[in-house]
């Protein structure tokens, strides 16, 4: 049975596209823990796509811990227990609605800066070169629970106001259908920090309090860097994450 869905609908990569469509497929169930999925040349067939586009999805899909390969058996469904401790790029929203909360944000600015000697670095731009800036607060049922301080680096000239993420509904969407903005993956670092006094009105805490602090530099499917986000979160929010034994072994 042949898909009704076309993949040149969306201005996503078909393997995204295909790869949301088996995600939906195993969140709704009908694709269950440590099931095999279909093979290769029936999604191909099904989703009408190319066997390459399905390798692609199956991949990139097994890099987020969704499914995972077994040499000469075939591929599976991870344990949902997997699956919901594996971290996404920008997964705040994704994260917070499995844990049956309603995420939401408040936009604090959003400018055009020029960048620091420190974050020219880590983006790999010269200092002083033009970055699009964006600050939220980061809500679950309305009550904040973490900071958000984006830089991007975007075409020259580019801009994005408070209507067009909010009408998105998602920054990474919108900075994805406007500027081709294609995060792949990420490089995180964490460390404990203490509330100041703009954190902690912001975040309805008291200033010293502990918080999460976590730096992001997100790469592009190019592996060049895109965005530096410095994230701060009160001591309530949980952070999960999936830890996988490199195929060197152990020792």
């Amino acid at each position: 049975m042949k898909t009704n869905l076309n993949p040149t609908d969306t201005a996503q990569p078909r393997y995204r596209w295909l790869a949301d469509i088996l995600r939906e497929t195993i969140d709704r169930g009908m694709l269950t823990d440590n099931q095999a999925l279909p093979p290769e040349r029936e999604l191909a067939e099904r989703y009408e796509v190319s066997r390459d586009t399905v390798r692609k999805a199956l991949r990139f899909m097994e890099e987020r811990g969704i499914i995972y390969s077994d040499h000469g058996r075939g591929t599976f469904v991870s344990p949902s227990i997997v699956r919901g401790t594996t971290r996404f790029i920008d997964s705040f929203s994704q994260d917070t609605g499995n844990r049956g909360g309603v995420p939401g944000q408040r936009i604090l600015s959003i400018e055009t800066v020029g960048a620091s000697m420190a974050i020219s670095t880590l983006l790999n731009v010269e200092a002083g070169a033009p970055l699009v800036r964006v600050r939220r607060v980061r809500t679950i049922d309305d009550a904040p629970v973490g900071l958000h301080d984006a830089h991007f680096v975007l075409p020259r000239g580019a801009k994005i106001s408070r209507s067009q993420i909010e009408r998105a509904g998602s920054l990474y969407k919108l900075l994805m259908s406007e500027f081709g903005f294609e995060p792949a993956e990420a490089v995180e670092n964490l460390c404990a920090g203490a509330a100041d006094a703009e954190d902690a009105q912001l975040l309805d805490i008291a200033a010293g309090d502990p918080l999460l602090v976590c730096e992001r530099i997100t790469l592009s499917d190019r592996r060049q860097p895109i965005e530096y986000c410095l994230m701060k979160y009160v001591s309530t929010y949980r952070y999960r994450t999936r830890i996988a034994k490199h195929s060197g072994g152990m020792s």
